[in-house]
């Protein structure tokens, strides 16, 4: 059932380079408000790594993560009912998550069922691991339950690869997003995906 913790076990057997990830176990669970610290810390790291070099304030950078990312903060975002989370293990470590708006409306798209992938984020270190493409999955699984006409997302314009794993699992651009950090806006891509067109997730 959707919003209940469950686990599902998945192989990924994408080409790896570099680490020696190949038919590891990757394990997704629907995630509680007991793995908030976990998500606190992945989230924070990740965004970090992705995002810091964008930032002409560093204290804009401080204060967002510690604004966004307090547990509490997470614990709380958890437990609400049109929120789930989903927290990606491989070989029981927790290395990504991915935050889904089950009921979010965004105006750019004319349709009143969408569904937002708001966050999905994976430490670097894991990056090519499969974790990306398996949370992806569960997300697409997810849209299968909730049955939404669209699932849309927002990404950097300068997030190459988030932006080429977006399409790749069949995300298209359509239109742009601003949001403000500090005193810095950034720009955004806006994507979405039909949900009657969805395929088998691609590796990330």
């Amino acid at each position: 059932m959707v919003g209940k913790p469950g686990v599902k076990e998945i192989k990924t057997s994408c080409d790896i380079t570099n680490i020696n990830f190949y038919a590891m176990n990757i394990k997704i669970i629907t995630a509680t408000s007991l793995h908030a610290d976990i998500i606190s810390s992945i989230g924070r790291q990740s965004f970090r790594d992705a995002f810091a070099h964008l930032f002409n304030n560093k204290e804009d950078l401080r204060e967002y993560l510690d604004y966004t990312y307090q547990p509490d903060k997470i614990a709380k975002s958890i437990e609400k009912e049109n929120n789930i989370f989903l927290l990606a293990f491989v070989e029981n470590v927790p290395v990504g998550f991915a935050k889904v708006k089950k009921d979010s409306l965004n105006e750019q798209i004319e349709s009143i069922a969408q569904m937002e992938l708001q966050k999905i984020y994976v430490l670097s270190y894991y990056h090519g691991s499969g974790a990306g493409a398996a949370l992806m999955q569960a997300v697409l699984d997810l849209a299968d339950e909730i049955c939404p006409d669209y699932i849309w997302l927002d990404t950097h314009i300068q997030n190459i690869k988030a932006i080429r794993f977006y399409e790749k699992n069949g995300f298209q651009k359509i239109g742009k997003h601003y949001f403000t950090i500090g005193g810095q806006t950034f720009e955004y891509h806006l994507m979405s995906l039909p949900v009657p067109v969805m395929q088998p997730c691609a590796c990330d």
